[in-house]
């Protein structure tokens, strides 16, 4: 019992960091804001609860059976967070703007036109919007993400894996957010904030970041058929159609966090690119 009150007692003080501050203050009544707070809080609340018990044997009573910590977890905060989530926006009379908001097709862009209203009058962060500094995040970012990626391959399955491993998606986070400011969140923005020239450029930067993403899903496959072909040659291979794949977490979290870090920074990072090479243009 102690180990389910240890994980009802952290995902508690997310809700109350949640519920008492991080809405009121931050989001305020922005749905869209609110929601994507609420999932991105989700994450040091598991990452917590997964440093704690991850690796162990522990079971975890739900009412009729057990199960281990994760699926624990899941079930008890999303019977508490759905509840409180609907209860704190009927509260705040934001039930109809979410419900909405939701229908919209611009709920998954990312942003919306009241933020990026909002951005191409900011002027708090035009220090990441100089040509230099465009062109140092871009080239930070892809180091961050490679070899964040080249040392979860290496360092083994150990006590630390974990860590490395949350230390590398929250570098991605922090870079999608500075690639994102720093192109005044034209990459994701819905077109009717938009005036014709930052359509085209938002346009181009998708296309150009499809294009490399496409390039670097196509290496993976080929690296993918070199390990089945070399695995026949060298008749390591099961009958010649099962092949001992043996891969460790961190090396899971690895490949998945290379893609889904370039998978939701690429645009921010073209358009960035491109304006870094532009002549210098902050208003």
């Amino acid at each position: 019992m102690r180990n389910e009150i240890t994980v009802i007692a952290v995902a508690s003080i997310g809700f109350i960091f949640n519920y008492f501050w991080l809405f009121p203050k931050v989001a305020k009544n922005d749905v869209k804001k609110m929601a994507w707070l609420d999932l991105a809080t989700m994450v040091p609340v598991f990452g917590i609860i997964a440093l704690l018990f991850m690796g162990t044997e522990e079971k975890f009573s739900l009412i009729f059976f057990e199960t281990n910590w994760f699926v624990f977890t899941i079930v008890i905060y999303a019977a508490i967070e759905l509840p409180l989530f609907s209860w704190y926006l009927k509260s705040r009379n934001l039930g109809r703007e979410y419900l909405n908001e939701f229908k919209g097709g611009d709920w998954f862009t990312g942003t919306s036109e009241k933020a990026v209203s909002k951005q191409l009058n900011d002027t708090k962060w035009n220090w990441i919007r100089t040509n230099e500094v465009q062109s140092i995040l871009v080239i930070t970012a892809n180091l961050s993400i490679i070899s964040g990626t080249v040392f979860l391959i290496l360092v083994g399955d150990n006590k630390w894996s974990l860590r490395l491993a949350l230390l590398h998606m929250i570098a991605i986070g922090v870079f999608w957010g500075l690639l994102h400011q720093s192109t005044r969140l034209v990459a994701d923005a819905p077109e009717p904030a938009l005036d014709e020239r930052m359509i085209q450029d938002r346009n181009k930067s998708h296309f150009q970041a499809y294009r490399i993403l496409g390039g670097l899903i196509m290496l993976g496959l080929i690296g993918l058929e070199i390990f089945a072909i070399s695995s026949d040659v060298q008749n390591t291979s099961v009958d010649g159609f099962l092949y001992n794949l043996e891969l460790t977490w961190p090396q899971i979290q690895a490949i998945f966090w290379f893609y889904l870090g370039y998978a939701i920074t690429l645009p921010s990072m073209v358009l960035a690119w491109k304006q870094s090479r532009a002549p210098q243009m902050i208003s």
